[in-house]
């Protein structure tokens, strides 16, 4: 009773409870005139049943109005948050009818509100020409060209190119509208515009690409005289000459290493990575690469350990490069930021839900902290361990090992603490029907 009160003041002077009113004054009416003109205790029982019917009604108008109130606040709010966002927003329900549109996706498709509220849109709209570039924001898989795509996730991100009317790249960003129950009622699908952005993206990546041959071409031949030195095809070398032979040598090889780093980032990000998908033994990819990083390893005493997976793992489809290539630059970390007397261990371990298998590369090294968790795997990071231990690299591996393991249909991610080690793991689909198509 004291809700129906507090909600007959909030709403007393409601134009919604005209009607209430109306009939309450014709109520009143009746009830008195039972009074005088109908004999008791026959008006008592009339004028009591008028009365609990009336109140009946007037709850039930009351909870009504007060729905219908705060479904027009939501409503509002809802309106002045997509009103509010910069980039081109609209919402749509189960039946693509369109619900809501800010402003920017107004002014994107060069439609008002009125042509878009109500619209449902069907994939033979794709080529009309006023609904369009929507039918293609909406069914993606419609657009000239998709870029990227998330697979069975939301938020939802997918990267389409237009040609037409100018050429643009775009991300579309789509989220479920969902009740309190988890039932869906439509979606919001948010734009944004990375045409800018790809196209200095693009600048970079050929920049690095002819910085990077320019320096390949003169380091090679640096390297083939550095060998022919160290051969002693022109002539004995004193122990000096040695070292500083053997000195030159190693740093070369490092810049050689950052070079080959920086070709394959920008064949990566312009799509000219080359993958070839064979079917691959992956524990004697493994073996292969403990065996390559053993002699480094010893001068620290630091022990490789491969356990071998118990479930009996065949040869699956791979790319046996790449895969050694990620194993490589784990393995490689693992070595250069262990401890003396420390320990790499290599483990394969299946997924119990999926037809995919866990590679997993723990060391007990210096650690990484929380703050340096967060990008480790983008371009051009370094730790702050790494700075300090160790002064070659340019923070590549990462971004190339997360690249190469997500082309297969995995992920890669990493568990670490200061002074505690690092686990990094990735996974592998042992069924080719998981890596992507290109």
């Amino acid at each position: 009773m004291f809700k129906f009160f507090q909600k007959l003041r909030k709403h007393f002077f409601s134009s919604q409870l005209l009607v209430f009113w109306f009939f309450g004054g014709i109520l009143i009416t009746q009830i008195v005139f039972n009074f005088f003109w109908v004999d008791w205790p026959l008006n008592l029982i009339i004028s009591l049943g008028l009365s609990a019917f009336y109140s009946v009604i007037g709850i039930i108008l009351l909870n009504a109005v007060d729905s219908a109130e705060r479904l027009n606040m939501e409503r509002n709010q809802i309106n002045a948050i997509i009103g509010s966002i910069d980039d081109p927003a609209i919402s749509y329900g189960q039946n693509f009818e369109i619900v809501l549109v800010n402003g920017a996706m107004e002014k994107f498709l060069g439609l008002n509100k009125k042509e878009l509220i109500g619209k449902i849109i069907t994939p033979e709209l794709s080529n009309d020409p006023h609904y369009g570039v929507l039918t293609k924001l909406i069914f993606p898989s419609l657009a000239p060209m998709v870029l990227e795509k998330t697979v069975d996730t939301y938020p939802e991100k997918i990267k389409i190119k237009f040609f037409q009317p100018r050429e643009s790249i775009l991300e579309i960003v789509t989220t479920k509208v969902i009740d309190e129950k988890g039932k869906t009622y439509g979606f919001l699908r948010i734009i944004h515009d990375l045409t800018k952005e790809e196209m200095l993206k693009k600048t970079q990546s050929d920049f690095i690409t002819i910085v990077a041959h320019q320096l390949r071409t003169p380091m090679s031949g640096l390297a083939w005289i550095l060998e022919i030195l160290a051969n002693e095809e022109t002539g004995s070398l004193t122990a000096e000459q040695e070292k500083l032979l053997n000195d030159g040598q190693k740093a070369l090889k490092e810049s050689l290493k950052t070079v080959e780093d920086l070709l394959n980032v920008a064949q990566i990000e312009e799509g000219r990575f080359g993958f070839q998908f064979i079917i691959s033994d992956l524990e004697k990819i493994i073996e292969e690469t403990l065996t390559k990083f053993e002699p480094v390893a010893q001068k620290d005493n630091i022990k490789l350990i491969f356990h071998r997976p118990s479930f009996g793992l065949k040869p699956f489809v791979m790319d046996p490069l790449r895969i050694k290539l990620v194993l490589e630059i784990l393995v490689d970390n693992a070595v250069k930021y262990n401890v003396k007397n420390g320990e790499i261990r290599i483990r394969i371990d299946p997924m119990d839900d999926k037809p995919f298998i866990l590679i997993s590369v723990e060391d007990t090294g210096v650690g990484i902290s929380p703050e340096d968790l967060q990008r480790l795997f983008t371009k051009f990071f370094r730790s702050q361990a790494a700075l300090k231990d160790q002064t070659s690299g340019i923070g590549l591996g990462l971004y190339l090992a997360k690249n190469i393991i997500e082309r297969h249909g995995g992920k890669i991610w990493v568990k670490s603490a200061l002074k505690r080690g690092s686990l990094f793991t990735f996974s592998l689909p042992i069924d080719p029907d998981y890596i992507p198509s290109q």
